[in-house]
């Protein structure tokens, strides 16, 4: 140091305190240290000019400028963080006192030396501030003399390794850019920009070459995705909150989606980013991250303690899996914006990028991962709402096998609640309730197996078409539709279970808005408008396939699907489609064959679609307007995709036109196809006549054909598709009152028309004949045997 600083400095000194030149020269002996490289007598000739320039803004200024002499009066560059501003203090008070200064500019003195271990000077404190501003007012001079002060630090540093010094001067200098680093708003206006400017120089300079370009940008992806896991934590609450507790739930314990949660994790996020950039006191993120993962946690924990169990009749909603994703989300973003936070602090990411850049990357990660967790909310809840709502019992003993006699004799009769559908498997027979699906065996009536979804209570609703069994009886599909407050939004519970006849596993479960039309232990196939679409059941087959017309119709046959679409007015196609692609194989016009009806829906005038076992031949029905309306029967050989037959069935209304309509029923075996209607009926209030009829499957050659008088009470649309079965000889069975006022089943066959009074059987309970009655009956066909439902009773004859 020059002789010219030194006079000056002693000068000053001797202006400070004229009885005290021994002290002087002695700070300036110490300031001359062979081991100083910056904090020298050159520093403290900057920090007094810097107070000087100051001086205004100071309670005291000469304090302060005693303080600026003593500040670094003791450096030791090994000593512990703190350790050399403390002794500096004690030596301030120690000689100050002893040169007759009075103790409270002493106190003071000590206290503002104290101050600059870590420049947290408060704008209150005007003393502090001005010593504070000066002691960093390096960080602003030009770049030449900052580069000087880099290199001296360096040297006094000389005992550190290179790489522990890079990253030590990188925690530090990113420290001290993450802040505001002048505490007077005259040094912030002066010096602020270009002391941050000479900060991001030298963190450029120390940051590892690879990373440089975009060693930033690292922390600012982790701040993106904390905050967009706080946007999806507001969302997924809002989503909570809105749902009912419990299912069922009445319209007003819905409260619908509260707009104000995103709007608060909006502006929680937009406070984040602003503190952020703005370089705020750290604790402005780190509070923030501490609470997030606090309040998380907490939340995770009451969510598991408080999660409703299973009650009866009461079904879990999606207010509590909601809740818990977004305590997750919460828990995460705390974990994302500390982890952010720190990396910020790292060397190697310590670099900032243009602001806009990173602003940009902010707002673009978070947008992002937000939308990742809310869409991925969605099927976490939708599993848990499956998994809690959903009981499902299995049968690991095979079905009881026992000779059908067909002899009238009642095997078993008990009382069910009030049921939907049944349907024959090889499970046993199969009841559509309103929660699901119960098999019972067919020769002893008892609980085989139970699959039900406490959020499903309309699916007996559904009717007949609520239950699709395969061709070969071992697979099942049933429909578990929703509706109401019941359809949580977003979420896309299961509206086909489909399972394993025999032993009642859950083969897959399906979400649809269409209508399914056939099943087998390979596809679920479904009719969405004009698509039909095959959903794989145990295999990942699946495909969509656009057709002309509304699909109506369809069914399962080897290889292919076979199905119908229909337009209004004349066009009706029946095709057949690849089951591993969807790919048309052939086609077949009904349009040209008939002259079809104009007038109603053609989901109405095309009937019943049937494959006959054990060939390759799809049966079908359609109504034409000719002759007022006459169905005809049709069959096509789906080898080779061409029409074998059709044939007219005369005196039959058109489905749903007026109140003596029915909807036909098709079946078949492998020796005949069996179709059920009604004629049109000319007394209200009078029997309706009913046609039973077969036909050979190969050409539609009559077999036999019988009227049958069914009473008013049976008469609804859907009676001949639930109330008659047919036997695998080919005979039809039905549940019909008789003259003498009892309910009995009905034989129809090659042998005419033959009511089987019920006789009690020994394993049966006595007065079981006696109960049944004829209200609403069902019929189906399981092992052989007939079962019968009448909405109270489920009973089984030999």
């Amino acid at each position: 140091m020059s002789d010219s600083v030194t006079m000056d400095l002693r000068d000053q000194w001797n202006r400070l305190l004229p009885h005290a030149q021994p002290l002087g020269d002695d700070l300036l002996a110490r300031y001359a240290e062979q081991h100083r490289h910056y904090h020298d007598q050159r520093h403290l000739t900057e920090m007094l000019t810097t107070i000087d320039e100051l001086a205004d803004l100071a309670d005291d200024a000469d304090t302060v400028r005693l303080a600026a002499w003593f500040h670094d009066a003791i450096y030791d560059p090994q000593a512990d963080p703190g350790e050399n501003e403390e002794v500096s203090a004690q030596l301030a008070e120690l000689e100050l006192a002893a040169y007759g200064v009075e103790a409270e500019r002493v106190a003071e003195i000590g206290r503002l030396i104290r101050l600059t271990a870590r420049h947290d000077c408060a704008p209150d404190d005007p003393n502090g501030a001005v010593l504070c501003d000066a002691d960093l007012r390096i960080l602003s001079l030009d770049a030449d003399r900052y580069d000087e002060y880099t290199v001296g630090i360096r040297e006094e540093y000389a005992h550190i390794a290179d790489r522990d010094f890079a990253r030590g001067r990188m925690a530090f200098l990113q420290r001290l850019a993450e802040t505001p680093l002048y505490t007077t708003s005259r040094a912030r206006e002066r010096w602020e920009k270009a002391a941050h400017a000479n900060l991001e120089r030298e963190l450029s300079r120390w940051a590892p070459k690879a990373a440089r370009p975009v060693s930033g940008l690292i922390p600012m992806i982790y701040l993106g995705a904390a905050l967009g896991a706080v946007i999806a934590a507001s969302v997924l609450l809002g989503r909570g909150l809105g749902a009912a507790a419990q299912w069922p739930a009445r319209p007003d314990e819905v409260n619908g989606f509260p707009v104000w949660t995103p709007i608060a994790g909006t502006a929680v996020g937009a406070g984040l980013v602003y503190a952020w950039f703005r370089r705020a006191q750290p604790r402005l993120i780190t509070i923030p991250a501490i609470a997030f993962a606090g309040i998380g946690a907490i939340s995770v924990g009451l969510c598991w303690w408080r999660w409703p169990a299973a009650q009866p009749g009461a079904a879990l909603s999606e207010r509590w899996p909601y809740l818990m994703l977004a305590s997750v989300a919460l828990l995460l973003a705390g974990a994302l914006l500390g982890l952010a936070r720190r990396l910020r602090r790292a060397p190697p990411y310590a670099v900032s990028p243009p602001r806009a850049l990173g602003v940009g990357l902010t707002v673009v990660c978070a947008a992002l991962l937000a939308w990742i967790v809310v869409s991925a909310g969605e099927p976490f809840v939708q599993a848990r709402l499956e998994t809690a709502n959903t009981v499902s019992t299995t049968a690991t003993m095979p079905p009881g096998v026992m000779p059908v006699q067909l002899d009238g004799e009642l095997a078993w009769s008990r009382e069910v609640p009030a049921t939907g559908a049944i349907a024959g498997t090889v499970g046993g027979v199969a009841e559509l309730r309103p929660d699901g699906v119960v098999t019972s065996d067919a020769t002893t009536g008892q609980i085989r197996w139970r699959y039900s979804r406490a959020d499903v209570d309309d699916a007996a609703a559904s009717g007949s078409r609520g239950l699709l069994v395969s061709s070969d009886g071992r697979t099942l599909a049933a429909h578990l539709p929703y509706g109401g407050n019941r359809a949580p939004s977003g979420i896309e519970l299961p509206t086909y279970a489909v399972l394993d006849a025999e032993s009642g596993k859950v083969l897959t479960e399906v979400h649809t808005d269409g209508t399914a039309l056939a099943v087998d232990a390979n596809q679920l196939l479904v009719a969405e408008g004009k698509h039909v679409v095959a959903h794989g059941v145990s295999s990942p087959t699946h495909w969509r396939s656009s057709q002309r017309c509304a699909v109506t119709q369809g069914v399962l046959l080897g290889d292919q699907a076979v199905v119908v679409d229909a337009c209004g007015g004349n066009g009706a196609e029946v095709r057949g489609l690849d089951l591993k692609s969807g790919e048309q194989r052939w086609e077949v016009d009904l349009g040209i064959r008939f002259e079809l009806s104009a007038e109603l829906e053609p989901a109405t005038w095309i009937g019943d679609l049937v494959a006959v076992p054990e060939t390759r031949e799809v049966s079908g029905l359609v109504w034409t307007g000719d002759a007022g309306g006459t169905l005809h029967q049709w069959s096509v050989d789906v080898g080779e995709g061409r029409m074998l037959w059709t044939a007219p069935v005369p005196g039959t209304p058109r489905p749903r036109l007026g109140t003596s309509s029915c909807d036909a029923q098709l079946a078949a075996t492998h020796t005949s196809i069996v179709l059920v209607t009604c004629r049109t009926s000319t007394e209200p209030g009078e029997p309706q006549t009913y046609d039973v009829s077969a036909v050979s499957p190969a050409d539609g050659t009559p077999q036999w054909h019988h009227l049958v008088q069914i009473p008013p009470k049976l008469q609804q649309p859907e009676f001949p598709r639930d109330g008659f079965g047919l036997l695998p000889d080919g005979r039809v069975v039905t549940l019909m009152p008789q003259a003498t006022g009892v309910c009995s089943p009905v034989m129809i066959g090659t042998t005419g028309v033959q009511p089987r009074p019920i006789v009690t059987g020994a394993d049966a309970k006595s007065s079981g004949r006696d109960q049944v009655t004829c209200n609403k009956p069902a019929v189906t066909v399981a092992g052989g045997r007939p079962v019968f439902s009448d909405g109270t009773r489920l009973f089984a004859l030999n």
